[in-house]
């Protein structure tokens, strides 16, 4: 499947993006020791064992390449609607490719009627496209919950177990699972779902430490996922939640025994953060974190087309969030369709200047 060509003026500077190794790229993502030392998926190998988290309308393709680029190892895939994914509807099927990024790669699905599940991750599996099939249990949106998908799987276990069981008989790769503490403070059955997803074999177990109701909201109730590392036992137990720095990974580890560490919002603006969790920071050099915002740029632009400049707003805004005059930046921005004015804005915020033009 050929990459979009763009409508709008292609940001002009340095070679294609993907075309060489770029100087801000790490050399080697493998880790052996400590904190963030790698494992094992089923029959897959993790270099180390940061994972980029699955967050629809952020994590596609280009910003997956970025953050594998910078020390993920593994990235995953936007949420996948499983009853699209069989009627092969195109923007759904686009959530799934694989634009060259480091492998492995996992495609997560989403649904609630088991033959329509087996049926999606069937259809991944033969596409090539992916190393493991993962399966949203966790997503608090409405869009997701009223269909019986997502956090509402956690009201309904039997379902849920049902799913992964036909979900692994339609394929040969691992399966893993990701889902939440359960579905209020007064309804936290994680373990009990911990459980039951062990017993229908999955590969890996995922949680976020958040409740469905609390959404993305309060602070990760670490707490609660006191000990699931051990009563995972063989399978890889992997925590989610306000994981940014190296002091969050050792606590989290030291609370619930995890192998794994899944990284969401904080890469946002910020996909260096794998770096630095793999003791390997990037230098303080706003030219090399320019280059980083370029290329993402321009290969949003390879990926989407016109749509590229929209859709790196979220990027836009979050990589440049911390400067003074952000809230001025975004009005300016809001509508801006020039990828050319879009990078250098970054330019001159890397560079330590107002982002605004002298006469906003």
């Amino acid at each position: 499947m050929s990459r979009c060509c763009p409508a709008t003026p292609v940001v002009p500077e340095g070679p294609a993006p993907s075309a060489s190794r770029e100087p801000w790229e790490l050399a080697d993502i493998r880790s052996s020791t400590g904190l963030t030392a790698g494992f094992r998926i089923g029959g897959v190998a993790l270099p180390n064992s940061l994972i980029l988290a699955p967050m629809a309308g952020v994590a596609d393709g280009p910003f997956r390449a970025v953050c594998a680029r910078l020390g993920a190892g593994l990235t995953v895939s936007e949420l996948a609607n499983a009853r699209a994914l069989t009627l092969g509807s195109a923007p759904t099927v686009a959530l799934t490719r694989f634009l060259g990024q480091p492998r492995p790669f996992a495609v997560q699905i989403f649904g609630a009627d088991p033959d329509t599940m087996a049926r999606a991750a069937a259809l991944v599996e033969a596409s090539g496209v992916c190393d493991l099939i993962d399966i949203n249990m966790g997503c608090p949106v409405s869009k997701v919950v009223k269909t019986g998908a997502g956090a509402a799987m956690m009201k309904n276990p039997r379902l849920a177990g049902e799913v992964i069981t036909a979900v692994r008989r339609a394929v040969s790769l691992p399966v893993t699972v990701k889902f939440r503490l359960g579905w209020s403070a007064n309804q936290i059955t994680v373990r009990d779902f911990t459980r039951m997803v062990l017993d229908r074999g999955v590969a890996a177990v995922a949680v976020h430490a958040r409740t469905k109701e609390a959404g993305y909201t309060g602070r990760a109730q670490w707490e609660l996922l006191a000990g699931l590392g051990a009563e995972c036992g063989e399978v890889p137990f992997i925590a989610n939640g306000d994981l940014a720095t190296p002091e969050d990974l050792a606590t989290v580890q030291k609370i619930s025994g995890c192998r794994g560490f899944m990284v969401g919002r904080a890469a946002i603006g910020r996909p260096w953060v794998f770096a630095e969790l793999l003791g390997r920071p990037l230098p303080d050099d706003g030219a090399l974190r320019f280059r980083i915002f370029r290329w993402h740029l321009r290969e949003m632009l390879m990926e989407h087309g016109a749509k590229g400049v929209a859709l790196f707003r979220v990027h836009l805004f979050a990589y440049l969030r911390h400067h003074p005059g952000a809230s001025q930046l975004r009005r300016r921005m809001c509508n801006e369709r020039d990828p050319v004015v879009v990078q250098e804005a970054g330019r001159a915020f890397f560079a330590g200047r107002s982002p605004l033009p002298p006469a906003f």
